[in-house]
């Protein structure tokens, strides 16, 4: 019986402990990031009155930049994680690793040490989620619009 199966196993599960770990981060972070913008955006939309069509998908765009925002910073989550396990010696190329597997692309000259190699899935999934969440709030969003031009429109 090979003694090294039972040490790959503790890896893996080291590994698959911290990547969770980072990616419960990441999710703590869209919630709150995702929520406030989604939130803020019904009480600006509820406490303002309609200035028309195209100044409402102009203000709905630039909320949905602030989502783009909140999930380019939930990367450097991964980032801080990547550079201080040491898997990069600097944030940029912690970064465009991240960055690559956050949108599953999966395209990247950083090599991880043996017993990390789970970590690419672990980002690329948490990466998939919060593109998930983002679009929900991002429709979530453009029905409340609609349903307030609707409204507006009526009175």
């Amino acid at each position: 019986m090979d003694m090294s199966t039972p040490i790959q196993i503790e890896a893996l599960l080291r590994e698959a402990v911290v990547g969770l770990s980072i990616t419960c981060a990441v999710i703590i972070w869209n919630l709150y990031s995702f929520a406030w913008v989604s939130l803020h955006y019904r009480k600006v939309l509820d406490k303002s009155r309609v200035h028309g069509l195209h100044f409402e998908i102009l203000r709905l765009v630039l909320f949905i930049m602030l989502l783009v925002i909140a999930m380019f910073l939930s990367l450097f989550i991964w980032v801080a994680a990547l550079v201080s396990f040491d898997f990069a010696k600097d944030w940029v190329t912690a970064l465009l690793f991240t960055a690559g597997f956050f949108t599953t692309i999966g395209n990247t000259l950083l090599t991880l040490p043996v017993g990390w190699r789970f970590i690419p899935a672990i980002i690329a999934f948490s990466g998939l989620f919060s593109f998930a969440w983002a679009t929900a709030s991002s429709l979530g969003m453009f029905n409340y619009l609609t349903s307030h031009l609707s409204q507006s429109e009526q009175t």
